[in-house]
């Protein structure tokens, strides 16, 4: 009964230190899994299950030429973005913004190398923010079937105000939302001063470029100051990035000047693309 009694205890003691290692085990892979949250770096979905939400015809044209894109006289008439998963963040930057000219583009670029999830942010943000790396910036002009310089000189200024050019910024950390005057001194439109914004968001990235600064063509107003915007959404995926672009201005109707001027904004927001793509694969 006593040898009985005392294999019991030492049946029980046993179970209970088991137990106790199995605690600290689980405890142990919850502090780790806390530790180092960055752990699940980067979106699973590929780029090409990704661009799931385009027809099988458009996903052909996309990896045949690497774009695809969309042309409007408004925001509602383009047909890539609102069937995109980021549609809701696209019709609550322009909600019922007055345009003639609207013109799209969907791209799947590569991703850089990067650590974890803060160092491809970071990567964004300064592949968005070298703007004196914009000088030289070329577009393609459809009127003369080649490429043209679109931006001659380009800097980080401190205010609409003071117009005092400043070095690319530096960033120790990437902050959840910024906001940068630029200017950019252009070919055919001349001194243009334009606010953009970097918004991090959970699962993609928005950048807003609006000109505040009026928009000139050949002595005419092409647009008015704040009545063109850009919007690029950037969403990391597990082997590339997806970009989208879209431009949206309100210029003059006259002599059919918002249908000639439709591809020359859809190739300057092409050019912003690339200069992105081109900054990105640098750093």
């Amino acid at each position: 009964m006593g040898t009985r009694g005392s294999r019991a205890r030492d049946s029980h003691r046993t179970g209970v230190i088991a137990m106790i290692r199995r605690n600290q085990f689980y405890s142990c892979v919850l502090a780790l899994a806390f530790a180092f949250p960055s752990a699940t770096v980067f979106a699973e979905q590929t780029g090409n299950e990704y661009a799931g939400f385009l027809s099988p015809d458009e996903q052909t044209v996309l990896a045949q030429t690497g774009e695809l894109t969309g042309f409007g006289s408004k925001i509602d008439e383009l047909t890539i973005w609102n069937r995109a998963p980021f549609a809701d963040a696209i019709r609550s930057t322009f909600p019922n913004s007055p345009s003639t000219i609207a013109a799209e583009g969907f791209f799947l670029i590569d991703r850089p190398e990067a650590k974890d999830a803060d160092d491809l942010n970071m990567k964004i943000l300064k592949a968005f923010t070298s703007f004196s790396a914009m000088k030289g910036l070329l577009a393609y002009s459809d009127s003369k079937k080649k490429m043209e310089t679109f931006i001659f000189d380009s800097s980080l200024v401190d205010s609409l105000q003071g117009k005092n050019r400043l070095s690319d910024p530096e960033f120790s950390s990437v902050p959840k939302k910024s906001t940068f005057t630029v200017y950019q001194k252009e070919e055919q439109t001349g001194d243009v001063y334009s606010r953009m914004t970097v918004d991090f968001e959970d699962t993609y990235d928005i950048v807003t470029l609006t000109n505040l600064t009026e928009l000139k063509f050949m002595g005419l107003r092409l647009v008015a100051a704040e009545e063109m915007k850009t919007v690029f959404v950037i969403v990391p995926l597990a082997d590339k990035i997806a970009l989208y672009g879209v431009t949206v201005a309100k210029t003059p109707r006259l002599f059919g000047l918002e249908r000639i001027k439709q591809k020359s904004f859809f190739y300057r927001m092409k050019a912003l693309a690339s200069w992105f793509q081109g900054n990105l694969a640098k750093n």
